[in-house]
């Protein structure tokens, strides 16, 4: 009793090749999604948008001078 690999068919192939277009399309949908957020905010109120990332931004520059 040999213990080949299965051999995956054509069929197999091709339903794990739609769930990685399908993953691959839902990952571009969430950042397209998040990026909208982030322009919306920006638009309401410009000020207090960069306000919250420039503290986020120096945050993560303590973060990696300490390492």
């Amino acid at each position: 009793m040999s213990k080949q690999p299965k051999k995956q068919t054509e069929k197999d192939l091709q339903k794990m090749s739609r769930e990685r277009e399908l993953e691959r399309e839902n990952e571009l949908l969430r950042l397209e999604n998040a990026y909208l957020k982030k322009l919306e905010a920006y638009e309401k109120n410009p000020n207090a948008f960069l306000e919250k990332h420039k503290q986020q931004w120096h945050s993560n520059l303590k973060k990696k001078d300490t390492n």
